[in-house]
Order: C-alpha cells, then sequence, then structure tokens
C-alpha cells in the first residue's frame, strides 16, 4: 500500500517547522513520483539517507537496548532522535526519508523515566524538524519532565526547528562542534498543478459548500486572500515557537526573535546562547553515568513499582495508586554534583578520547594514509568504523629518498653533544664553559656567532 497521499497531506498546505532545504529535497521527491518520473533514482538516495542514520554512529559506546529500542548505558537512557518529525506514527519508507512520531518519542522518553535501570536520559538530535502539529506538545512534555532525573539534549549532527523546540526543552542543550542548532521559523509550501494540468488537458471542478473549503487546493493557483490568513496563521505558530524557546532557555524573546530562523554551526551556537556548551554525545553519557552512585541507586523500591503495573502514564488500573505509593524518591542533585560529575565525565572523555586518537592512527591500516587517518579522527569515526575505511583506500605515493623530515635529517647532521656524566654544575662551570656547551650541543663552531 502506498503512502504518497499520507505523506502528500502532511507536506503540502500545511505548517511545519522544519528546515527548508530538508523540505525541498522532500518535496523534489516526491514530486517526481506523483508527476511519474521513475523512483529508481529516488530509492538509491533514500537508502543512503538511511545508512548515514544509523544509530550506531552517535555514539562509540554501547549498551543494553530497552524494550522500547533505545539504549541503556551505564545507567543512561540514550534516546536517539532521528529523520523527520510528525504527529503520530513511524513510517519507514526506503524511496523517502525515515518519519518519526512525536507520539512515539513521547512514549520513550516517558518509559525512560519510569525505568528503574535508568537514572538520567540523554537525548540525541540528528533531525531537520517536521511538523507543527505535536510539535509544541511534546516539547512541553520534555519540558514537564525537568527535575525527575537529569534530562540532557545535544545536537550530534543536525537539531533544527521542531527538533531543537524539543530539545531546547531539556535542562542542558549541547552541540558537537560541527553539529546544527536553530531554524527557528515556520514553513509551509503550496503546489499548483493547474498548468500541469492543463498541458495534459485534465480539468478539476469542486463541488463545495463553505466558502473556505476547497482553499489552498493544488489545482488552481492560491488565491491572495487564502495567502494572507495562511501568512496570519504562520505568524501566530512563530510567535509561539520564539515564546517556548524563550522559556526553555531563559533567554530574551527579541535574542530569540533576532536569529530569523538562522541556523548555526557549534561555538555559534553556543554564542547565541541557543546552545550550553561544545560536547560530544560520548562525553555526555560519560558525565551522566559519573552521577548514578552517588545520587541515584536504581533500589528495590521502583523495581516494586515496575513490578505492580505502574505504566508512564499512570492511566491503567492500579498505576496511579502503585506511582503514588510506593515509587522511588526523586533525585536530588546539588550544584556540587553536577560540577564532580562534569569533571568526571570530562576525563573520561578525554581519556576516550585519546585512546580513540591512539588507535586510528596507530593500525595498521593507517600506514601510508596519514591524512586520511586524520580525517577519520576529526570527523569523529570509532577505531572500527576507521579501520574500515582505512583498509578501502589506497596508499599515498611512497615519498621520494632524500624528501624525508628535514627537521630529522638537520638533527643527524649535527650529531650529540659529548656527555660523559662527570661534568661540573653550572654554578661550578662559570658563564665561559656554559656559553661552550651551548655552542657544542647546537654544532656552533667558537668565533662563529
Amino acid at each position: 500500500m502506498s503512502h504518497l497521499p499520507q505523506i502528500a497531506g502532511r507536506i503540502f498546505n500545511t505548517p511545519l517547522l522544519i528546515h527548508p532545504q530538508k523540505l525541498d529535497a522532500m518535496i523534489a521527491g516526491l514530486g517526481g513520483r506523483l508527476l511519474g518520473v521513475p523512483s529508481s533514482r529516488i530509492q538509491h538516495a533514500g537508502e543512503a539517507a538511511q545508512a548515514v542514520l544509523a544509530p550506531e554512529l552517535f555514539s562509540t559506546r554501547r549498551g543494553e537496548r530497552a524494550e522500547r529500542g533505545y539504549r541503556i548505558v551505564d545507567g543512561v537512557a540514550v534516546l536517539s532522535v532521528s529523520g523527520v518529525l510528525v504527529h503520530r506514527s513511524r513510517l519507514d519508507m526506503a524511496e523517502s526519508t525515515f518519519f518519526y512520531g512525536y507520539n512515539d518519542l513521547a512514549a520513550d522518553l516517558e518509559d525512560a523515566m519510569a525505568n528503574p535501570e535508568v537514572h538520567a536520559v540523554l537525548l540525541v538530535y540528528d533531525s531537520p524538524g517536521g511538523e507543527a502539529q505535536g510539535a509544541f506538545e511534546y516539547a512541553q512534555r520534555v519540558h514537564a519532565m525537568r527535575g525527575r532525573k537529569p534530562l540532557w539534549a545535544i545536537s550530534d549532527g543536525m537539531a533544527a526547528s521542531a527538533a531543537y523546540l524539543g530539545g531546547s526543552a531539556a535542562e542542558q542543550f549541547a552541540i558537537t562542534s560541527t553539529g546544527i542548532a536553530g531554524s527557528i521559523g515556520v514553513v509551509a509550501r503550496h503546489v499548483d498543478l493547474s498548468r500541469a494540468l492543463d498541458a495534459e488537458g485534465i480539468t478539476v471542478t469542486h463541488i463545495f459548500a463553505g466558502s473556505h473549503k476547497v482553499d489552498g487546493n493544488p489545482y488552481e493557483p492560491l488565491p491572495e486572500s487564502v495567502r494572507k490568513d495562511w501568512q496570519a496563521e504562520i505568524d501566530n505558530l512563530y510567535g509561539m515557537f520564539i515564546d517556548a524557546v524563550a522559556t526553555h532557555r531563559g533567554i530574551d524573546v527579541r535574542a530569540v526573535r533576532a536569529t530569523q530562523a538562522a541556523t548555526y554551526t557549534g561555538q555559534a551556537a553556543v554564542d547565541a546562547r541557543l546552545a550550553d556548551r561544545i560536547a560530544t554525545t560520548d562525553s555526555l553519557i560519560a558525565e551522566l553515568a559519573a552521577l548514578r552512585a552517588r545520587s541515584y541507586p536504581a533500589g528495590p523500591t521502583a523495581r516494586t513499582t515496575a513490578e505492580k503495573g505502574a505504566t508512564m502514564s499512570g492511566n491503567t488500573p492500579g498505576g496511579q495508586q502503585a506511582a503514588t505509593t510506593t515509587a522511588a524518591p526523586a533525585a536530588q542533585f546539588t550544584q556540587a554534583d553536577l560540577d564532580t560529575a562534569r569533571a568526571e565525565g570530562a576525563t573520561q572523555g578525554a581519556k576516550a578520547e585519546r585512546e580513540r586518537t591512539s588507535a586510528i592512527l596507530t593500525h595498521e591500516a593507517a600506514q601510508g594514509r596519514t591524512d586520511l587517518a586524520i580525517q577519520c579522527v576529526t570527523s569523529g569515526l570509532s577505531a572500527d568504523q576507521a579501520a574500515a575505511i582505512l583498509g578501502a583506500a589506497p596508499k599515498a605515493p611512497a615519498a621520494q629518498a632524500g624528501a624525508g623530515n628535514q627537521f630529522a635529517q638537520h638533527m643527524a647532521a649535527l650529531g650529540n653533544p659529548k656527555i660523559t656524566g662527570t661534568e661540573p654544575s653550572q654554578e661550578e662551570a662559570g658563564p665561559a664553559a656554559i656559553a661552550a656547551s651551548w655552542d657544542m650541543a647546537f654544532g656552533i663552531q667558537p668565533g662563529r656567532a
């Protein structure tokens, strides 16, 4: 069964909180199929896009998978938010893209908050945004969960528009050095097929009641009156978006509006106060994991609650009562706890980064491919991923004889100073002897500057 009519209804003639270039790409793909263009070329592009969104690319750390599919790493629930975000449903389409429902995102988050094995949650975003419907409700649910457990978010790739709206609702929002955040704006597209239908000799006749019933239909140019009505709706949503981000981030509404839906990369997002700091997914996991032993042990009380049938919404029979009487006490974190955890996480993250860098640069496949190995390091690839890439790449041409490291050649020509181990101390030798020793070490002939 084709999902094209359903997807077209979610893209055209409706307000969207999405990065405009992604929207244009989706329309280009859909437009070809709607107008009869062969889909073989589109399918190849879609499969490539899905490979890029593989969950393991977000982090080199592995963990157990919860029943709902998210990973738990050292007590940290890692929820990957990738693809285009929609109000409801989850559609995995080989010819288009990945559609992820706000309902599924909220259910995953609720489950992680209720999971006794989880003491902290990290939302990892790589999404251009999506539908306006459901986006604000999802962000409100994220914001309402602050304080139950540490709830952080990161743009590991892109958190644009609706994705940024949700991510900004977390207690902390970090960004990678090449991550993208922002696009705080609203967009809509109207498609006019009237000239294409005329060329095919096709006429569409509307039979309707109610003067606005067929507003924005694709079989005629968009009337100016309808455009004005839509613009008013877009402006209203834009104001809601700005107010929500200002509330989440604790910044002035005017500063948010001044971004004018621009996107910011890495440090620029921090400077614009759209992000708190530069980090990586692995370093945040390490920081959050360090909080567990101090402040949030998963005890038998929480397990008892889960076994008695408490649900994430609390509306099943007996679920709300169980959550009220037997739930584990909420974690209480002081600023000192957070500072200590951040320091420990930074140390662990730095150690992991050194080990990853060393594993890539010293791998046998890196021999003769130094430049590519350095690119693998700076791109954040794991050692296994880098090894696969290096192994498939040709080696760089061998350097010509005599064209080696000039510094090494120069040092070899100087020779080593004669040191016997019985030289007098600097105090005993005096200035003249020290100067002579210096000249000897660097090959300076007496009397020559």
